[in-house]
């Protein structure tokens, strides 16, 4: 099922109330409302339950169903998107509090596949390391966003039968005077309120910053 067909039949799914219960569904409506056959609705949904976009319920007198947080998640991101493109949000503010991270952000920066597409894509060599801040409970919400944004894709690899997952970045400037990039990293030992900031420049140098100091994030949509 082509993307534009599942938010479509999510957006009616919404409309009807699976966002915040389980509802009852009528395939014979649904089929209405989307013009399409009643098989191809059933397809459809079934397609939905095996993305696990939905949860469904079946019973005597027919189907149940309710919008996933996964299936959240695609409407959230279409929401988010939307906003950027109309000029509705053009930066996103973060803030966090510096802490000292497990020392994996220098290897992996500096890899040639990676540090390759970081040049190409964000537009500097960073430098071998990471900052990392844990964000402040308000900005969690922001960083939320950001997940269900496109942002700029550092793609992952496999080396020697090892594999190296994907990054999802956005440029930033980090304290209103360094321009950088934050990481969400696939694969992280981290929590969501951390996020990993990069720059050409050592930041705790150039920032004079300590553990426990607070970071102000301005990320460009």
């Amino acid at each position: 099922m082509k993307k534009y067909e599942i938010v479509e039949l999510l957006l009616n799914l919404a409309r009807l109330g699976a966002l915040r219960k389980e509802i009852f569904i009528s395939t014979k409506k649904l089929a209405k409302e989307l013009r399409v056959s009643r098989q191809s609705v059933h397809r459809k949904i079934k397609e939905l339950e095996k993305e696990e976009l939905i949860a469904r319920r079946l019973t005597a007198r027919g189907q149940y169903v309710k919008i996933t947080q996964r299936g959240e998640d695609v409407l959230r991101s279409l929401h988010h998107e939307l906003e950027v493109l109309l000029g509705e949000i053009g930066i996103l503010n973060l803030e966090g509090r510096v802490f000292t991270g497990i020392g994996e952000g220098a290897y992996y920066v500096s890899h040639p596949f990676y540090e390759k597409q970081f040049i190409e894509k964000l537009g500097f060599k960073p430098y071998p390391g990471t900052l990392n801040i844990r964000l402040t409970p308000e900005s969690m919400k922001n960083r939320k966003k950001l997940e269900s944004m496109r942002g700029i894709l550092i793609e992952g690899f496999v080396n020697k039968g090892r594999s190296y997952g994907s990054v999802k970045c956005f440029k930033a400037l980090i304290n209103g005077s360094v321009k950088g990039g934050i990481l969400l990293i696939e694969r992280t030992h981290y929590g969501p309120d951390v996020i990993e900031i990069i720059a050409p420049v050592n930041l705790r140098e150039k920032l004079k910053l300590r553990d426990g100091d607070l970071v102000r994030v301005e990320v460009s949509l």
